[in-house]
């Protein structure tokens, strides 16, 4: 299989180097004709000087600079435009055979506004564009945007998949990098990150970005690569924003508003949300060893409410600096009742045992973050930037637990502390070399204390008594520098990028109820390579390759046995090494002027040191669940996405990801080699039958796939929703299911030579939304005059 991708690879690279084309960069800068400021964040289209036609198009960026890539030899003209003032149209000029840079200069708008009747917005932001290193998709479009929340609306992005305990993967593989606008975030670390997706209102969301091979600019962390979520941050003249409220089924409520304030160079927004949700689990377990059963049921519920606040503001402090500053900040509080049925039998399914627990949790989380960002531009794009990020987040939980057994009745409390403090500094630097390479540089400090405390006390008839064998304190340290370095090169149709990341991690563990401390120190060099050819304005083939790294975080290393129920324990493990992948993507890329866009893929990942979650038994046939390292494992598959509309009254996106997994599990005590053949597959639509109108379907599909001690079943989901607008009052009505068809749920199987055990956990069955989403801005004599809404072009 190995030599049958990289064989793939290696055509795709052959036909990559004889291709030949061409390409050349339209730059210039967008400024008021009466206060002769920059405009950023303007429209810029280009047309074709004799048939008028859009060719392509960008936004300025914050010192009103705008740069156009890979403009075909040809005659154009531009015309800008921003919200509230006029157009601008440039003088017409030539674009020439051969790489070039066309400098148009200084574009002057007339930034005194217009007053016209009504708005015209004749399209809609592209829901899918392709990167050279990543894919963008625009989710704005998207109904669970409006009504859900973040780890929701991620349940419809190719690429992506979000199980029923909010485990997010990519491409089958949950060891994942989540960022928030292109940083780490304490909210993201694994243990918390469900809650805090959970949390994220959707409707706070601009797009999300899929990176399988980031570049050295980016930490190597994640098997699979990156999902980076970009919020929304409006930068209109004047006072506008979003005001939403949703109602749903048994007691589901979400309510929020987005609010932004520009003017005289100086953006101020925010945002506030209040959200009230429902979560119904039921867990059956049933176990089987070489000497008993034991059945398990478990189900639940839970009341998360949650407030979300965000702060920030952007200024233009000159032509040449721009500061940012912003700052959010969630609580929630998340009551749980839980109660477990457990019946243990001997091989002869004789009664040996049986127990009934009832739980009570009562959990307060805290998330906290801040940002600082300064940049400075110089030349033509070239800039440099200092960074720097604080987050947070902290959940104090309480549990109340009785037991009633066959021998006697038992009361513990369990005092749980789980808390992250996050600190990255970052320099950034670019300078052009020339008008077709680029080179980037910097230096990034990251800084992890996690804390994680477990306490147990038992009742004794008269009080509750500390449980010091229960008892754990655990502090996990990690500090990492890193350099890193790209260089980026533009010859003609070529789009090439390489890079180098070193890093130097320290990290230290203290189990103080042991007294005991492990310490690692390690230095890694992590190379990355893009590279992409146009063979002409329809098609493009893209190689890159990385060297990536999944690092094990805090729980994961803690060795303390935390007691999840009488018959269940879970530790982490000390002595874990941190994986290595080795990654390579080869990809053709196809699209046409209108309605269509196909992207496939072939990867190829092998890694060493994979960890993975092994549970055996233990003494009294408790079961322990723990992590270990395998030797290796190799994962080569094909993606596909394609994205097609017909008109206005249909549009669609089909994603299909098929993928070949092979582990070494014979530290498992397995034979050599495991493997299987797994595939996913995601369909969205979105039909428009009449004006103001839309019905949107998404439906999916995982089939089984391989874990080492046993496998993962098929699951399958179908989601339905439904909006209208009523554009003279800017507002929108909307309603959705989730789980059209009850049949969502998430199931294992393990089997080994003294465990088998079949897993089956199911959510709240249909979840019904329905809300109104209201838009309003500025001064209402300023419209916008742009005749589209344009994204990046392909």
């Amino acid at each position: 299989m190995k030599r049958f991708v990289l064989g793939i690879v290696v055509i795709c690279w052959i036909t990559i180097v004889f291709a030949a084309g061409n390409g050349s960069k339209v730059t210039g800068i967008l400024s008021g004709k009466t206060n002769k400021a920059p405009v950023e964040f303007a429209t810029i289209a280009l047309y074709e000087a004799t048939t008028k036609k859009l060719v392509t198009g960008a936004m300025t960026d914050s010192t009103g600079c705008f740069h156009l890539e890979d403009v075909p030899t040809g005659r154009y003209y531009l015309v800008g435009s921003y919200v509230g003032y006029g157009e601008t149209q440039s003088e017409m000029f030539t674009v020439g055979n051969g790489n070039q840079t066309v400098d148009v200069g200084v574009l002057w708008i007339d930034d005194k506004g217009q007053v016209l009747n009504e708005v015209v917005v004749a399209g809609r932001k592209s829901t899918f564009v392709p990167k050279l290193d990543r894919k963008v998709f625009n989710v704005g479009q998207d109904l669970m945007s409006s009504v859900g929340s973040a780890s929701e609306l991620m349940q419809n992005i190719p690429s992506v998949e979000v199980d029923l305990e909010g485990t997010v993967s990519l491409r089958g593989n949950e060891n994942v990098t989540i960022l928030i606008n292109g940083k780490p975030s304490a909210l993201m670390s694994g243990r918390t990150r469900t809650d805090a997706l959970n949390q994220l209102a959707a409707n706070s969301i601009e797009r999300i970005e899929v990176i399988t091979n980031p570049s050295a600019e980016y930490k190597p962390d994640g098997v699979s690569g990156i999902i980076n979520i970009v919020l929304k941050k409006e930068s209109k003249a004047g006072l506008n924003g979003t005001l939403t409220a949703n109602t749903g089924n048994h007691d589901r409520y979400n309510a929020g508003v987005n609010l932004n304030y520009g003017i005289n160079g100086m953006n101020f927004f925010g945002g506030y949300a209040f959200r009230q949700d429902r979560y119904d689990r039921s867990i059956f377990d049933n176990r089987t060893s070489p000497t008993e059963y034991i059945n398990q049921t478990t189900l639940g519920t839970g009341r998360p409410v949650s407030h979300t606040l965000r702060l920030g503001m952007g200024a233009n402090l000159s032509t040449h600096d721009v500061m940012e500053i912003s700052g959010s900040y969630n609580r929630r509080h998340f009551l749980r009742s839980e109660r477990i049925e457990s019946v243990t039998e001997d091989i002869n399914h004789h009664l040996e045992d049986f127990y009934f627990r009832n739980r009570r949790a009562d959990a307060r989380e805290n998330m906290w973050e801040g940002n600082f960002l300064y940049t400075h531009t110089y030349g033509k794009g070239n800039e440099w930037s200092v960074n720097y990020t604080y987050s947070s987040e902290s959940e104090d939980e309480q549990n109340e637990y009785s037991t009633m057994q066959m021998e006697n009745d038992t009361k513990d409390n369990e005092w749980v502390w789980d808390a992250n403090y996050l600190h990255i500094g970052k320099v950034h630097w670019q300078h052009h070399l020339s008008e077709w390479t680029k080179l980037s540089a910097g230096y990034e400090l990251e800084a992890l204390r996690a804390e994680q405390n477990y306490h147990v006390e038992n009742w004794d008839g008269a009080s509750f008594i500390p449980d010091l064998d229960r008892t754990s304190d655990f502090t996990h340290h990690r500090t990492l520098h890193s350099f890193f370095a790209t260089l980026e090169m533009n010859p003609g149709e070529w789009s090439l990028m390489a890079g180098l990341r070193g890093e130097y991690a320290d990290i230290w563990n203290n189990l103080y109820s042991l007294d005991s401390i492990t310490r690692q120190h390690y230095t890694n060099i992590y190379p990355t390579l893009h590279a992409s050819r146009k063979l002409n304005e329809h098609n493009e083939l893209q190689l890159s390759y990385s060297l990536r790294v999944n690092r094990p975080g805090g729980s994961d290393m803690n060795p303390f046995a935390e007691r999840i129920n009488p018959l269940s324990l879970s530790a982490g493990n000390p002595d874990l090494k941190p994986e290595k992948i080795h990654s390579v993507e080869a990809g053709w890329l196809w699209h046409n002027d209108t309605n269509a866009s196909l992207m496939t893929t072939v990867y190829y990942r092998y890694l060493t040191n994979q960890i993975t979650e092994v549970s055996r038994y233990i003494d009294g046939g408790v079961l322990l669940t723990t992590k270990e390292n395998l030797d290796q494992s190799h994962n080569a598959g094909l993606e596909l996405i394609w994205s097609y509309s017909i008109n206005r009254w249909l549009s669609f996106n089909w994603n299909a990801n098929g993928y070949f997994n092979q582990i070494n599990a014979e530290k498992l005590g397995f034979s050599r080699h495991r493997n299987t053949f797994s595939w996913s597959t995601l369909f969205n639509a979105n039909f428009m039958p009449f004006k103001h109108y839309m019905m949107q379907l998404n439906a999916r599909y995982r089939s089984a796939t391989l874990v080492p001690q046993g496998r993962r079943d098929a699951d399958y989901c179908i989601n339905l929703g439904m909006k209208y607008d009523i554009p003279s009052i800017n507002l929108s009505v909307l309603a959705s299911v989730t789980d059209l068809f009850d049949t969502y749920r998430k199931s294992y199987t393990l089997d080994t030579p003294e465990l088998k055990q079949k897993v089956e956990k199911r959510r709240n069955p249909r979840i019904f939304y329905i809300g109104v989403s209201y838009t309003f801005g500025g001064n209402k004599s300023k419209k916008h005059t742009a005749k589209l809404e344009y994204d990046e072009s392909m």
